[in-house]
C-alpha cells in the first residue's frame, strides 16, 4: 500500500484546516494516510518529532509527506534524518527558513529546537525526495514569501504562490492548489 504522512503546524491539529480534505483525497487514491498529532507542538522540536514519527512506524518509503508551517519545516528535518528512506514527494506549505516567525517577539524561544543548528543540508534533502515542491501565499503574516523562495531555490524546487492566501491554514478547508501539485505524482 502507498503511504502518506501529513504534518500540522504549531498548536495545530490534523483535524483542522485542509488536512481532513487532503486525507480523504489521498485515501480515495489508495493511500494509507497518517496524520498524527505531533507531540509538544506548541514548541516544535525536530528531534522529538523525528523520533516520534519513526518510532510509531511512519513509513515514508516511496511515499508522500506534506507539512504546513512548522510541519513543513519538519518535513525538511525528516528528510535529513538518517532513518528516512527516499520519498516520492515532499510538499512544504507555508515554510520558512529559520528564526522566529513574523508577529512573534524576536527573542521568542518557542522555535529554538525546530531548525538544525548547522542549517539545512540541501544536498541530502534533494537526495531523499523524488520531487520537492513548495506552496506559499504572497501575504503570509508569519512566514515571509522570500523565505519560501530561498528554500525553493536552494532545493531547485517549484514554488506555487497563492494570491492573498494568508497562512494557508485555518481559513481554508480545501486547498486545490496543493492537490494540483500532488495528483500528477500519484
Amino acid at each position: 500500500m502507498k503511504n502518506a504522512i501529513l504534518l500540522h503546524g504549531t498548536d495545530g491539529n490534523p483535524e483542522h484546516n485542509w488536512f481532513p480534505w487532503l486525507k480523504r483525497k489521498l485515501e480515495a487514491k489508495g493511500y494509507k494516510v497518517w496524520a498524527p498529532v505531533l507531540p509538544g507542538n506548541h514548541t516544535p522540536n525536530r528531534k522529538i518529532y523525528n523520533d516520534f514519527i519513526f518510532s510509531q512506524g511512519g513509513d515514508l518509503t516511496d511515499g508522500i509527506v506534506v507539512g504546513h508551517s512548522s510541519g513543513a519545516v519538519s518535513v525538511l528535518n525528516l528528510l535529513m534524518d538518517k532513518r528516512c528512506p527516499k520519498v516520492n514527494l515532499a510538499v512544504m506549505v507555508s515554510a520558512w527558513k529559520g528564526g522566529v516567525p513574523l508577529r512573534y517577539e524576536p527573542d521568542n524561544q518557542q522555535f529554538k529546537d525546530l531548525f538544525p543548528p548547522d542549517g539545512f543540508d540541501f544536498k541530502l534533502i534533494k537526495e531523499k525526495a523524488g520531487k520537492i515542491a513548495f506552496l506559499h501565499s504572497d501575504n503570509d503574516p508569519y512566514c515571509p514569501l522570500e523565505q519560501a523562495e530561498y528554500l525553493a531555490k536552494q532545493l531547485h524546487a517549484p514554488l506555487t504562490v497563492i494570491h492573498e492566501g494568508d497562512h494557508l491554514g485555518s481559513n481554508l478547508t480545501e486547498l486545490p492548489e496543493l492537490w494540483k501539485i500532488i495528483e500528477p505524482v500519484l
